[in-house]
């Protein structure tokens, strides 16, 4: 084994590599709407009537450009949007697509997208090769075999998971199995074995084979798509390999370091993302215990072979298990028994799928390796699923503390060095590092009111946080629904999943005392029916308004299921919790608003929040749904008290919102707007901007901050921090 003196000069040499050469030039500012030429040089993955790819742009960079139309691998484009860098994050705690982006090697995004013109792919444009030859081969597996089990089998084959039942990914992720959905050690390592196998059985001498397989390792990598766990696998593999051909130790310390200068030299700004933690630490972790966990595990009575993959196992999850909380927020309690099961079928799986191409031209071949693979691949899902359904399966968590993870990976070290002499002494330490990281995770009440606006983009999404720790949403995102999303899933309900839902479990909620849902429309009912079944709700506010969407629907059903409790909101109702926090409800009142031009938005529900601060004065925040100019002339004409501190702006800041008179009443010290950027609806409209101003109200808006957090506490009404600023 390499010491630890020489193997940090390895790992000092990635990180100034990552310094020296760092990223590549990227788009740092929007441009306006044109016209862009380029091609399609990577896999193009489809969802929400949107075809999204890699574009590389004639004389410029690499970028991710969205299209709605239907455009293949090697396409040349004339593209016509706006070219823009990728968001640093935009709600507390989200991860960063500008860092995600750049460790896949793009350099902004392409958004509005419309082409206006195509052409087919030049053959001699090596940069679509891979792609291209990976389209033809799902093309041809989906011809052999049935969805979802042939999307399941290109994963494993090539990482292709793009059309994975949304359920069925969110099972894998559960169960700590999603790592076979990318190609990585596992995938090259089957490859290498067959490619040996093939070798030695023909005949051909130990040296030979092994030298030999290299170079298909090094193919298989870059028909995978050459993403980095590949990258780090191929080294790997390829050096053990080179240590096979020579009698030496196939896995080592010099092993993981090389890979890691590989990766690096080939790609610095990969050094930084948390897909390069994650891979590593798996080898790390592997190297470091799995012979130590295969020793311990000779006084149980099973196979070699069994022992052997369990150990494995066993020490990858020691290995990853922090890092990959911290990144998915979930913890995978039957990771071990399902990997045990899953990794096995996987193997087996690709050599039936790898059988079932390359033998479809021969009919009974080809057939029966279809037939073997579809089977295989059924098992995996059926074991996935139910072992995701097994109480506890999934435990949503706060992402822990990064020294925590640091901290745990310390002590993982020196438990590996124990674990021959004295297995219990390191099996203490791993349990007493593992809940020190747990404990990181948890999120107590802070003892102040504070009222997040998320960015959900053209939609609301606002959760209220009592200074106990209670929790109300008022709205929970989405989009307008426009058709079937990903899986004939609604579209507002993976915008809700994607953000509120999401915050939710990055800032340690379980539990939500109350939902309010201002009206049915798929931009605030978004996230309902995936946060119902996700966490617990006691109950539910509708304005009872009858609607068909899909993601309402959804919601009542969910709600149904789960015993949630919906009370229909009207004028005079309320609820309180047991720290002081009240809500009454303003709006809507029977009868209902009619012939307005938009009734359901008109017949929002408005809930007054009231706090009595320690200092004995009252905060005070009016929400407004997508009420208009007709409910607020209601309120007025009913004499309701409508002075608030906060105002959250109705309908997105549009033009029938906020009348004077209105204004008047609330007399705000603060107006919020939640409103996507680009939308096209022209909210927040200039009227209703020019409203608050000549009332001298301050305006913050969600398109131009991100994510809006206030706290209401005994020195300031209204402090505001934006997460993000654009």
């Amino acid at each position: 084994m390499v010491r630890a003196p020489l193997l940090l000069p390895a790992f000092a040499l990635v990180v100034a590599l990552a310094a020296l050469r760092g990223a590549p030039p990227l788009v740092e500012t929007e441009t306006h709407t044109q016209r862009w030429v380029g091609t399609v040089v990577g896999d193009v993955r489809r969802g929400e009537g949107v075809a999204s790819f890699p574009f590389a742009l004639d004389g410029g960079p690499v970028v991710r450009a969205g299209v709605r139309g239907d455009v293949g691998p090697g396409d040349r484009l004339i593209v016509r949007g706006r070219l823009a860098p990728f968001d640093e994050p935009r709600n507390p705690g989200e991860p960063s697509r500008r860092a995600t982006a750049l460790g896949e090697g793009l350099a902004g995004e392409l958004v509005a997208g419309r082409v206006l013109s195509r052409a087919p792919p030049d053959p001699r444009d090596a940069r679509t090769w891979a792609a291209r030859l990976r389209a033809a081969l799902s093309g041809r597996l989906r011809a052999l075999i049935p969805e979802p089990e042939a999307t399941v089998l290109a994963g494993a084959l090539w990482g292709e998971r793009g059309t994975l039942p949304h359920a069925l990914r969110d099972d894998f992720q559960a169960t700590g199995t999603v790592h076979v959905l990318v190609t990585a050690g596992l995938h090259l390592g089957v490859v290498a074995g067959l490619v040996l196998g093939l070798l030695r059985l023909v005949g051909v001498p130990r040296i030979a084979a092994s030298l030999g397989a290299m170079p298909c390792v090094i193919a298989y990598a870059w028909l995978s798509g050459a993403h980095l766990p590949s990258q780090r696998a191929a080294v790997m593999v390829c050096l053990a390999l080179l240590a096979r051909a020579w009698g030496a130790r196939l896995f080592s310390w010099n092993a993981l370091a090389l890979a890691a200068l590989v990766v690096a030299a080939i790609w610095p700004a990969a050094v930084a993302t948390v897909s390069f933690a994650l891979s590593f630490s798996c080898v790390a972790a592997i190297v470091l215990f799995a012979k130590p966990v295969t020793h311990a595990l000779e006084r149980v009575p099973m196979p070699a072979r069994v022992r052997e993959a369990l150990a494995l196992t066993i020490a990858t999850q020691i290995g990853v298990w922090p890092l990959s909380a911290a990144t998915f927020g979930v913890l995978a309690p039957y990771a071990i028994l399902a990997n045990a099961v899953v990794v096995p079928a996987t193997m087996l799986g690709m050599l039936a799928g790898i059988a079932a191409l390359v033998g479809a031209a021969i009919a009974p071949l080809g057939a029966l390796a279809a037939y073997v693979a579809t089977w295989d691949v059924d098992a995996i899902t059926w074991v996935v699923r139910h072992v995701a359904s097994l109480p506890a399966a999934r435990i949503a968590v706060a992402p822990p503390a990064m020294a925590a993870i640091v901290a745990y990976d310390g002590l993982a070290v020196l438990a590996a060095r124990l674990l021959r002499r004295h297995p219990r002494i390191a099996l203490g330490i791993l349990v007493a590092a593992s809940l020190a990281v747990l404990a990181t995770t948890l999120r107590l009440p802070d003892g102040h009111l504070t009222i997040t606006m998320l960015d959900v983009g053209q939609g609301d999404g606002i959760v209220v946080r009592t200074p106990r720790g209670h929790t109300i949403l008022i709205d929970t995102g989405g989009r307008l629904e426009r058709g079937p999303g990903e899986g004939d899933e609604s579209p507002a309900e993976l915008v809700g999943e994607r953000i509120v839902l999401a915050y939710l479990r990055r800032a340690g909620v379980g539990h939500i005392d109350l939902m309010v849902l201002t009206h049915p429309h798929g931009d605030h009912v978004g996230g309902c029916a995936p946060i119902v079944r996700a966490l617990r709700v006691d109950a539910i506010a509708d304005s009872g308004q009858q609607y068909g969407g899909r993601a309402y629907v959804d919601c009542l059903a969910a709600a149904r299921e789960r015993g949630v409790p919906v009370r229909v909101a009207r004028t005079g109702m309320s609820w309180q919790t047991d720290d002081g926090v009240l809500l009454d409800v303003l709006a809507p009142s029977e009868p209902f608003l009619a012939d307005t031009g938009d009734d359901v938005n008109e017949n929002s529900i408005v809930v007054l929040l009231s706090y009595r601060l320690p200092d004995g004065r009252t905060y005070r925040a009016l929400f407004t749904g997508d009420a208009g100019e007709g409910s607020e002339a209601r309120m007025l004409a009913r004499g309701l008290d409508l002075r608030a501190d906060l105002l959250k702006v109705g309908h997105h800041g549009s033009r029938w919102a906020s009348t004077t008179a209105f204004l008047a009443a609330v007399r705000p010290r603060v107006a919020l707007i939640s409103v996507g950027r680009h939308n096209s609806f022209g909210h927040p409209s200039p009227e209703t901007l020019d409203r608050l101003g000549a009332a001298g109200v301050p305006v913050y808006r969600t398109d131009r901050c991100g994510a809006i957090r206030i706290v209401a506490d005994a020195e300031s009404f209204a402090p505001l921090l934006c997460t993000s600023r654009r």
